[in-house]
């Protein structure tokens, strides 16, 4: 009897753990915002594809942030492969900023100096 209720606790919760890691609730979904930098790293990579890229401020200082993406095999689904987005590009991205304030962004669609645009998120 153990078993089973040790069983069909961890069956009731695996839903809850794969929602909290596809979930927004870092990113502050109701306000959409756009920012431009130039691609520092990418990694393509199970579960999410991840970017850095370099934002110059206003005072001309540099600021590393972090875009989160969908992953790989979504990623493909919308067009986008390995190697659409490298480093040095410029980019301009749409997406949602981090609640905490990080610089760290859920992308939406993110747009290349040729004017492209590539969906990045199954909420585009």
């Amino acid at each position: 009897m153990r078993e089973r209720l040790g069983t069909l606790a961890a069956l009731l919760l695996i839903p809850a753990l794969a929602g909290a890691h596809h979930s927004w609730a870092r990113y502050d979904g109701d306000n959409i915002f756009v920012i431009s930098g130039t691609v520092t790293r990418v990694e393509w990579v199970s579960p999410h594809v991840f970017m850095n890229f370099d934002v110059v401020e206003a005072d001309d200082s540099t600021t590393v942030w972090t875009m989160e993406l969908d992953p790989p095999t979504l990623l493909r689904r919308y067009g986008l492969r390995h190697d659409t987005i490298q480093v040095g590009m410029k980019i301009k991205i749409t997406g949602v900023r981090a609640r905490s304030g990080a610089p760290m962004v859920r992308g939406v669609q993110v747009e290349l100096e040729d004017g492209t645009v590539h969906r990045v998120s199954s909420r585009a």
